[in-house]
């Protein structure tokens, strides 16, 4: 088997699930609890979270442990325009639908701008400055997409908000963290989100990172746990393997970068060439973690779900999409947006790698797609 769909989610490395099997078993008790075990249990919650925190640069910021990237994107976007009435909302053509479906659930309330991307797979910064206002209350740009992956210039954005105070930002760092150092001062940013699965941990917890002092409105009822954001029981085995998660990619990120960086050159060479295969992802602001390919028949894009199952064939398992949405049979937006071209967009096949993938697995995705070109073009 050949796994290529790191982007959708990664195995759990060894050492972190030992760490969640060991402290699930010998942590069990309510963390809210006022009794000696909820008590010890929460200072170890609270000695965890400034660790994470720590390990990723945040200073002046608070942690809220979600079920995903899905939660902690809902819980940050509404908790800022449930606050107002009106007002205009900045987000992008390419965003995760965890993000995008919040911002047109917000059409009706506010004034939403969808920035385009251009030729390099990112946003026009002066367009983005030309859309900002002083009626601006929420910004929603992703670091990495996770598609294409380019890479957003984040640090461009925060300098043109830091001239409208009112507007709050929010990163959804799913597809950036571990992968990439941040190319902004991770200070500066409002809401911060990201899953766990992604980073060679557990599923089911993700995090919403936000600075101290924000105030959010709170979307469900309960308790008043996890600053009045997120009622309900939580559990300090998934905080602890995310602990760990976190430091061991942080640790291993200028390796694991490089590689994938060489890893991601030599599958981009191996298959440059071949007539068949066109290649989406641009090369200029690029996360070397996944890459976007549309296959062509006689001239036609082939559409996305054939070529999926030809590699299924080979014991080759790639994406078509957002893994979220990729049962859908929708045109992949961040294609269609980046080319324009709508028959491209169904044809979309995400390669997404990992310090795990091999040479040898990367030669027989070449092999194999070239054969596709003798077997059906």
């Amino acid at each position: 088997m050949i796994y290529l769909d790191y982007a959708a989610s990664t195995p759990v490395d060894e050492e972190v699930l030992a760490n969640y099997c060991s402290v699930e078993s010998k942590f069990f008790a309510n963390i809210t609890a006022l009794n000696m075990l909820g008590q010890k249990e929460n200072y170890m919650y609270e000695s965890l979270s400034a660790d994470s925190l720590n390990s990723l640069g945040f200073k002046n910021h608070d942690i809220i442990y979600t079920s995903g990237a899905t939660e902690a994107n809902n819980i940050g976007l509404f908790g800022i325009a449930n606050k107002y009435s009106s007002g205009t909302i900045i987000t992008t053509k390419i965003e995760h639908p965890s993000v995008y479906e919040v911002m047109k659930s917000l059409e009706s309330r506010f004034n939403v701008i969808y920035l385009d991307i251009n030729s390099d797979g990112i946003i026009d910064i002066n367009e983005f400055e030309k859309a900002m206002t002083k009626d601006t209350i929420l910004v929603s740009i992703m670091w990495v997409n996770n598609i294409i992956g380019s890479i957003q210039p984040i640090g461009d954005v925060i300098r043109i908000m830091k001239k409208y105070p009112k507007a709050k930002l929010l990163v959804d760092a799913t597809q950036g963290i571990g992968k990439i150092r941040p190319n902004f001062n991770i200070d500066d940013v409002d809401m911060f989100t990201f899953s766990t699965h992604k980073i060679y941990g557990p599923k089911g917890i993700g995090c919403l990172i936000k600075k101290k002092g924000l105030e959010l409105s709170k979307l469900l009822q309960g308790s008043h746990s996890q600053y009045n954001l997120r009622p309900g029981t939580f559990d300090l085995a998934l905080i602890s393997a995310t602990n760990l998660a976190i430091k061991k990619v942080i640790a291993n990120l200028d390796n694991h970068y490089n590689y994938l960086k060489e890893l991601y050159m030599y599958l981009y060479n191996g298959i440059k060439d071949i007539k068949e295969v066109v290649i989406n992802s641009p090369l200029k602001y690029t996360s070397y973690s996944c890459m976007s390919i549309s296959i062509l028949n006689k001239g036609k894009f082939v559409k996305s779900e054939t070529i999926l199952h030809y590699l299924e064939q080979s014991e080759i398992y790639v994406s078509i999409g957002t893994s979220c949405s990729s049962k859908l049979a929708k045109p992949e937006k961040t294609i269609l947006a980046l080319t324009g071209d709508i028959d491209r967009s169904y044809s979309n096949v995400r390669i997404s790698i990992s310090h795990l993938t091999t040479y040898e697995e990367i030669d027989k995705l070449i092999e194999v797609l070239k054969k596709y070109g003798e077997l059906y073009v």
